[in-house]
């Protein structure tokens, strides 16, 4: 993975006609209110699920005060921000590590319970295009990861920032194998009750920050911002094992069903999501013709 880069907050003013100013915020990138900003205007912002925090999370796991975040600007210099842990019982998780204080970095990742938070910087266009997204995010019934379209909204955001600040983002397309003879033989509804099983496995397998979808029929999708072809490789590696080992069962009857997965990573096979998913998918192919139940990577870009 690339290193963080500190992002300097300040307001930038370019003429009268078009005023540009920097406002620093959590996006839940998992969580039950995916893809939700919330901006952080006051001196100190609570997070927690209690009834009189600052910011309320549905979520079991979170304390009812677990964190706080406090905005500093020292000496007059660029304004920063910090969270410590409030004595939390599950603890508070930056980038993976637990902390009891941490100033934050653009793009770091919170974990409050089971929800992950990321503290960005953005101007007033991305506050109000993540403001879109939110109101336009979708999970599919069966499998209860997002549709194609919601995550390709969160898709094209996520990939413009690690193009921005030269981090890595890689994409798994992966696919059921042999999954029509699994309807043709057991029916459809052990068909729907393994759709919704690989949606589980697909969540466990990835990290709480990866953001994963079913893009159509018994195909899937995740992207992994930050995330070399190395980490994509691993990922994908424990999706596939998870889903050799597991078996499906539903009324007596037990079956098993594997997964090919094609990995892309920006930008070596791609900049855009279109390059991306392609070249994704174009790999998966190359895994269902050699034998299936694998992983395969995509060919270099031009």
């Amino acid at each position: 993975m690339s290193s963080q880069k500190t992002i300097r907050i300040t307001d930038w003013v370019f003429d009268d006609q078009d005023r540009a100013k920097k406002h620093a915020a959590l996006v839940v990138l998992r969580g039950a209110e995916i893809g939700r900003n919330f901006r952080l205007r006051k001196q100190t912002t609570t997070v927690g699920r209690g009834e009189d925090v600052d910011i309320r999370l549905p979520d079991d796991g979170a304390s009812r005060e677990h964190a706080r975040i406090e905005r500093d600007t020292p000496g007059g210099g660029d304004t920063r921000f910090v969270i410590r842990d409030l004595g939390s019982t599950n603890r508070t998780f930056v980038n993976g590590d637990v902390i009891e204080s941490v100033t934050l970095r653009d793009g770091d990742k919170i974990r409050v319970g089971d929800t992950i938070l990321k503290f960005v910087v953005l101007d007033s266009i991305e506050v109000s295009f993540h403001e879109e997204i939110r109101d336009r995010i979708t999970y599919d019934q069966l499998t209860g990861l997002l549709t194609k379209e919601s995550l390709y909204m969160a898709f094209e955001r996520e990939l413009a920032r690690c193009v921005r600040y030269d981090y890595p983002l890689s994409v798994l397309m992966m696919d059921l194998d042999r999954f029509k003879s699994v309807n043709d033989t057991h029916g459809h509804l052990m068909g729907s009750h393994v759709l919704s099983e690989v949606g589980r496995i697909i969540r466990r397998a990835v990290r709480l920050e990866d953001v994963s979808a079913r893009y159509g029929g018994e195909e899937f999708v995740t992207y992994l911002a930050e995330t070399d072809t190395a980490g994509a490789r691993a990922a994908a590696e424990r999706v596939r094992a998870s889903m050799e080992a597991h078996e499906f069962v539903l009324d007596d009857v037990a079956i098993r069903v594997t997964i090919s997965i094609g990995i892309a990573t920006a930008p070596g096979h791609g900049s855009s999501v279109k390059e991306l998913v392609g070249a994704a998918d174009r790999a998966l192919y190359k895994a269902k013709e050699t034998g299936r139940n694998r992983v395969c990577l995509a060919e270099a870009a031009g």
